[in-house]
């Protein structure tokens, strides 16, 4: 026989571990989430000083709307964080270096690209699967009689 409290105890016990693991699965996803948010920073700080510094060139088509980052500023500055001072966006621009034009390649045969273009089908076209005939309501007298005697068997259940 088991004590009144033994089963209360257990289950004590199995809740403590359960916590317990949940802390510690907590805790670990904290600290990847700080190392993250770390690394993040790191990064962002780079390209800003990147920015400031004049060595961060981007595309005409990478450089954020200028009204896009004056709400950005203007939200900053409502809650009292520091707003970095950026150069103007046109200086960020990188010049493009034009592309070299690809070579043609050589054709060996000037006609070979006025060949037509044929395109043969070697199988035939799969037939059409044929249409199921309509089904056929029989009028003899004696297929009636069985009608109703399997209808009866179904309402029967037998």
């Amino acid at each position: 026989m088991s004590a009144p409290n033994e089963g209360f105890a257990e289950s004590v016990a199995r809740f403590r571990s359960e916590v317990s693991a949940a802390v510690t699965r907590a805790r670990r996803a904290s600290a990847e989430a700080r190392d993250q948010v770390a690394a993040f920073r790191r990064e962002n700080d780079t390209l800003a000083a990147r920015a400031r510094d004049g060595g961060l060139r981007v595309g005409a088509d990478e450089l954020t709307d200028p009204r896009a980052r004056e709400r950005a500023a203007e939200w900053r500055r409502e809650r009292g964080l520091p707003v970095d001072e950026f150069p103007p966006a046109h200086r960020l621009v990188a010049e493009r270096e034009p592309e070299p034009e690809p070579e043609p390649e050589p054709v060996d045969d000037p006609l070979a690209e006025n060949d037509p273009v044929v395109l043969e089908h070697d199988d035939p076209e799969p037939p059409r699967p044929a249409r199921p005939a309509p089904p056929v309501r029989r009028t003899d007298p004696e297929d009636d009689d069985g009608y109703f005697a399997d209808q009866q068997i179904l309402l029967e259940g037998g």
